[in-house]
């Protein structure tokens, strides 16, 4: 059989298997690691000009065929990994729009001993990186009237719920923004749930006692730092195309599951335990402990001890 017929009958069966297993479940690609790959495209065209054996030459076109799968593969990940079903694009004019700042605060009720802040949001750029007296203190910039805070008691409880009216992915213009700058108080035991489309987020979450934070999101840049004032810290983080960096206190006991088996992973001071299981040393003995989830697909995933 020649070479070339090898190549292009396995380069369609090779496809056809990776789109027909994504049918079924997810597979995991990071685009990052495949484009590594490519001087092997070089190494293969050298290698069937130096052979000469037709064996030999189909087993190359054999490798190539499947690598250049591999490669098409990914990218059809990652371009779907940006479309989501909020997926809009607006090429308006910026003069279609008010741009404003908004502030929203919610006073602190003394007898509050748990907070929840769910944060629903497309594309922007979104921070936690100070405290407040109040119970939340937040500022967003972008479009008038985009954003919508409410807030529910139940007895020592409150649920703080800020979401994104207009969730568009893309937005094209000079002027656009879409960011939000929260304050929180560090009194309340906080559950956090983050849903956000493609996004920046930078969370410091040192000064607060945070128990369970949730974050789903798409395309999208997030760096979390953790602190030591809650026994129990869960993180649970599922997100497309996105890079992921983790700060965890050293003092700290650290477990991670991570199912994404393709993706570029960072633990540094982490025991292996299997492919998808990493444990800190002093887990075991530390006061407070930390775990950590991850289900990931084209991401890289770094998770640091301070």
């Amino acid at each position: 059989m020649k070479p070339s017929h090898i190549f292009w009958g396995l380069l369609f069966v090779g496809l056809g298997l990776l789109v027909l297993i994504n049918n079924f479940t997810t597979i995991f690609m990071d685009w990052a690691t495949i484009w590594k790959l490519w001087p092997l495209t070089i190494i293969l065209i050298g290698l069937s000009i130096l052979v000469k054996h037709q064996y030999g030459k189909s087993v190359i076109a054999g490798l190539a065929a499947i690598v250049l799968a591999l490669a098409i593969f990914a990218s059809f990940k990652t371009a779907t990994h940006f479309i989501s079903n909020d997926f809009q694009i607006d090429f308006g004019d910026d003069a279609e729009y008010d741009y404003t700042t908004t502030e929203f605060t919610e006073e602190l009720d003394s007898t509050l001993k748990f907070a929840t802040l769910n944060f629903d949001a497309g594309a922007g750029e979104f921070i936690i990186l100070k405290t407040t007296d109040n119970l939340i203190a937040a500022t967003a910039e972008g479009i008038k009237n985009n954003f919508n805070l409410t807030r529910f008691d139940t007895d020592s409880s409150t649920q703080i719920d800020l979401k994104m009216r207009h969730k568009s992915i893309f937005r094209f213009g000079e002027n656009y923004k879409n960011n939000v700058d929260v304050a929180l108080n560090p009194r309340p035991v906080w559950d956090m749930n983050f849903d956000v489309g493609a996004a920046s987020m930078d969370f410091d979450l040192t000064e607060f006692k945070t128990k369970d934070i949730t974050v789903d999101m798409g395309a999208a840049s997030v760096k979390i730092k953790l602190g030591t004032l809650f026994s129990d810290t869960k993180l649970s983080v599922d997100a497309g195309a996105s890079d992921i960096n983790i700060f965890v206190p050293k003092e700290s006991g650290c477990k991670i599951v991570t199912d994404g088996a393709l993706s570029s992973k960072h633990f540094d001071e982490f025991n292996k335990i299997d492919s998808d299981n990493y444990v800190t040393e002093n887990f075991d003995e530390a006061a407070n402990k930390i775990f950590i989830d991850i289900e990931c697909g084209v991401s890289s995933i770094s998770v640091e001890r301070y």
